[in-house]
């Protein structure tokens, strides 16, 4: 199991580039979980895009439905809340979130907020992409 953020998946739904390419391939064959606020996040992702062009209308509607069908474990990010606020001093409640859920599974944390990787008090592996 691998737990992945949104900066992972919303290239994953929303790039038809190379990183969007290059995430694909690495989440190949991969049990993929995340918090529920996964959704909600690569969904404003998503909004940016098409607000600022880089994605149409068509192509915006297509990753939410991606992004909907994609095989994702989600989690309720309840459970994580105490362990999130302990790590208030160094990542977001967000961000947080990703890191509680990694170490509860004991999985890795996958993803391309190179920052994560350097704060300080996590206790799981974080593997940026």
């Amino acid at each position: 199991m691998l737990v992945v953020d949104a900066s992972v998946i919303a290239p994953v739904v929303a790039d038809a580039g190379p990183d969007g390419v290059r995430f694909r391939q690495r989440l190949h064959s991969e049990q993929v979980a995340a918090p529920d606020l996964l959704r909600v996040e690569v969904v404003s992702v998503i909004r940016r895009q098409l607000h600022f062009g880089n994605l149409d209308v068509t192509q915006a509607e297509q990753a939410v439905t991606d992004l909907l069908d994609l095989p994702i474990t989600v989690y309720p990010t309840a459970p994580l809340l105490l362990r999130c606020w302990q790590l208030r001093d160094n990542l977001t409640a967000y961000d947080a979130c990703y890191i509680a859920l990694a170490e509860t599974l004991g999985s890795s944390l996958l993803s391309a907020d190179a920052r994560l990787s350097r704060a300080p008090g996590t206790r799981c592996a974080i593997e940026t992409i």
